[in-house]
């Protein structure tokens, strides 16, 4: 049957790629289907204990989105061109899709203090007419005012923040990218019209938007980039321009083929999972080098075309399909991670990984042969490097199977050097607004980050009770002490000021009613002014039964919000009364925790394609003995870089963290290629020494050319606008490379010490 099928293959080639070509052309056609999802909550994991918490809190507090536009003044904001440019946007802000209301400098109330001192009821007097003086007096009152130093003026007065908020009737991506551009538009209008102000905008929508056009870019630089490249390494590597346009026009195909049937199920594209294409491009590139470069060496052998390309498919049919099943099986396993930016990302890959296998054996046997081509010269372009490595590999396989273990195991002992750790904004666009206020955020106001509770008094309005309310408060005071919280909001501040405006400003009357009319009071008050300025935040909930806290935090590590969090379920758990319920309010906690909670998922993932494979290996070579030697080039690729990885850098996000469960499905073909050469040749009778020059001359070449179109594939991203990108080219890269060497000069000297030894065993057992 194995003889059988390459012979099929090839006589039925008209027919097999006249189906494919059909069946592409209709598949092709879901491309049009294709969506983007570039929302932040992509990249969070849907599995988080909390996030039903943080679900259930989104329903019981809607609250408005929001958009931040920061301006920069010089030599602060406090300047007539400035303010004019704030002005400018409080009257235009409608511009902005969906927007309806607007916050900033020009409407901020001054406390009752200042208010009775300045004679005027907001910060900003009218700024007709307005002089340096005047603008001094504003300067020293804005900063001496700490709810606005810690919430939208930094400490220095260098950047002020405004709020535009809006309300989509239609949440989709098409509305918040149609926002967002508005948005732009008026951002872009302001700067023009006041250009001695930095004006920056932020928000959901502008993520998307960066995402959106970060992808655009990546699109229309890198598949081009890589592209070219890889047509060029391929002419180079397989002295035939024929050739590679062939191997072009297959990794195209499996491209269409990808992206339609990922488009036909229903599945959108996100911030990771768009570049799976480009991963499946340089797969596709793989699969098909190993069919050209075998067909060619037989050709040289003064095989006819369709016998060079039966013999180059019975020769690669195994180890394709093993390397497809075990690839396949490694982007499979992101599935055990519940975040849609990394199961989407090996889903998409997967797709690809299968179709590039049915393609390599139905259009390009048929494309190859259909087209004229030369014998390709003998011996390939890298032919030389691969004999210099089999005599190196004869003269020096001692030294270099025990350098291979002192590097294996010396990286092992460093990889305990990597924390985890993860930044969602590693995904924005370095060159961004959102990257650039985020870091002023972080520095300069300190308000860049917020953990929301909701505290449930799990009765209907039970947060009119006295009891209740103290739990609160004393809640936020705690909270107010402690030195990551640069701001606390919540329900009992404004109580308590309403509670000492009705006494006259007293500060004896600084502290909660205790007469349930009065809170009763007091919160319908706080509806009535919410319901005319839209920008306020609900406090409390439509049956009146929790209220939301909001706790401002700044320039912490995820590992450092998780600490205080841990403080925060402490205290409560001692303080607050087990009547009432604390429960999270917001994304800032699932983010942080996405570190550890996919952590744990993506090592149980790559345990159950470790396993698979393992098993996949042993049957597809038929062989125990080699089926378990394989491993050790296939696993130790990853273990070296990241050993290396935990000396020069130390910090690894979950996204990097998963590029270890995928790679040994990814470097696997290597080490299939080689062992399956080798066993063929020991099966025939071969010598130990026989089948190292066998194996490493039917596969040292193709496995270098694959490599290296692999390698500058993946080094592509490198120069990508995305951090995240750029450390993935930076990691999977040289695992691609490591592996080869350990194919070709860790293995071989394994396999040949191995099997020396089990021959001696076999000798010495005979005569019993």
């Amino acid at each position: 049957m194995t003889n059988d099928l390459p012979n099929l293959l090839v006589r039925q080639r008209l027919l097999l790629s006249a189906l494919t070509i059909a069946v592409g052309v209709f598949i092709a056609m879901g491309i049009s289907r294709t969506e983007m999802d570039n929302s932040s909550s992509a990249i969070l994991a849907e599995n988080d204990p909390y996030k039903d918490e943080v679900d259930q809190a989104k329903l019981d507090f809607p609250s408005s989105p929001s958009l931040l536009f920061a301006f920069e003044g010089d030599p602060d904001v406090f300047t007539l061109d400035t303010l004019a440019a704030i002005e400018s946007l409080n009257e235009r802000y409608m511009e902005v899709d969906s927007a309806i209301a607007v916050g900033s400098l020009l409407n901020y109330p001054l406390n009752d203090a200042d208010s009775e001192e300045q004679g005027r009821r907001y910060l900003i007097p009218e700024l007709q007419g307005l002089n340096d003086d005047a603008l001094a007096v504003v300067r020293r009152v804005a900063l001496a005012d700490e709810d606005l130093t810690k919430r939208i003026v930094s400490r220095d007065g260098s950047m002020t923040l405004a709020t535009v908020k809006y309300k989509l009737e239609d949440d989709t991506q098409a509305a918040n990218l149609a926002l967002a551009e508005s948005a732009i538009r008026l951002r872009d209008s302001l700067r023009e019209n006041f250009p001695k102000v930095r004006v920056y905008v932020i928000g959901e929508p502008l993520f998307m938007l960066d995402s959106h056009l970060a992808a655009e870019r990546d699109n229309q630089v890198l598949f081009p980039l890589v592209t070219i490249i890889g047509v060029l390494l391929l002419w180079f590597c397989l002295k035939s321009l024929t050739a590679s346009i062939c191997l072009f026009v297959l990794t195209a195909a499996t491209l269409v083929m990808t992206l339609g049937t990922h488009a036909w199920l229903g599945i959108a594209l996100n911030q990771i999972s768009r570049l799976g294409p480009l991963v499946v491009f340089v797969i596709a590139l793989a699969d098909g080098i190993h069919i050209v470069s075998v067909y060619a060496q037989e050709l040289n052998k003064g095989l006819s075309k369709t016998a060079a390309m039966a013999q180059s498919l019975k020769i690669n049919l195994r180890p394709v399909s093993l390397a497809t099943v075990t690839t396949t099986m490694g982007f499979l396993s992101l599935n055990y991670c519940s975040s849609p930016a990394i199961y989407g990302f090996g889903n998409i890959i997967a797709i690809g990984v299968i179709w590039a296998f049915v393609l390599t054996f139905t259009l390009l046997p048929g494309l190859i042969l259909l087209l004229p081509m030369h014998k390709v010269p003998k011996p390939l372009a890298v032919g030389g490097f691969i004999g210099w490595i089999t005599r190196l590999v004869e003269a020096r396989h001692s030294k270099l199977y025990w350098g291979g273990w002192v590097l294996i195991i010396g990286t092992l002992a460093l990889l305990p050097l990597n924390k985890l750790d993860f930044n969602q904004y590693s995904f924005v666009d370095e060159g961004s607004d959102v990257h650039y206020v985020l870091k002023a955020l972080r520095e300069r106001i300190g308000n860049d980050q917020a953990l929301v509770y909701v505290i449930r008094s799990n009765e209907y309005y039970g947060i009119t009770k006295p009891e209740f309310l103290q739990d609160v408060n004393g809640f936020t005071e705690w909270l107010e002490t402690q030195p990551e919280a640069s701001f606390v909001a919540t329900y009992t501040d404004y109580l308590r000021a309403r509670n000492k405006a009705d006494h006259d400003d007293d500060e004896a009357w600084d502290r909660l009613p205790t007469d349930q009319l009065t809170i009763i009071d007091y919160l319908v008050g706080y509806q009535l002014v919410q319901e005319i300025e839209p920008s306020l935040q609900p406090m409390f909930n439509t049956d009146y039964s929790g209220v939301r806290l909001v706790v401002g935090t700044s320039n912490l590590s995820n590992n450092e919000i998780l600490v205080f969090a841990q403080r925060i379920d402490e205290w409560a758990a001692a303080n607050v009364s087990p009547e009432f319920k604390i429960t999270r309010g917001d994304n800032t906690i699932l983010r942080a925790r996405v570190q550890s909670v996919l952590s744990s998922e993506l090592m149980q993932g790559f345990a159950m394609s470790f396993l698979l494979i393992t098993l996949t290996m042993l049957v597809g070579l038929r062989s125990v003995r080699y089926g378990l030697l394989s491993l050790l080039p296939n696993l130790f690729p990853a273990t070296i870089v990241f050993g290396f990885w935990g000396l020069f850098v130390g910090e690894l996000s979950p996204y990097n963290l998963m590029l270890f469960s995928i790679s040994i499905g990814l470097v696997v073909d290597d080490s299939v290629h080689v062992l399956s050469k080798y066993i063929a040749a020991k099966q025939q009778g071969q010598s130990v020494q026989e089948s190292i020059r066998y194996s490493m001359d039917k596969a040292g070449s193709a496995i270098t050319i694959t490599t290296a179109s692999l390698a500058l594939g993946t080094f592509m991203l490198v120069f990508s606008n995305t951090e995240i990108f750029q450390n993935v080219a930076l990691l999977i890269t040289p695992i691609i490379v490591v592996a080869l060497f350990l194919d070709l000069l860790f293995l071989p000297p394994l396999l040949m010490r191995f099997d020396r030894w089990m021959d001696r065993v076999s000798r010495r057992a005979a005569p019993s």
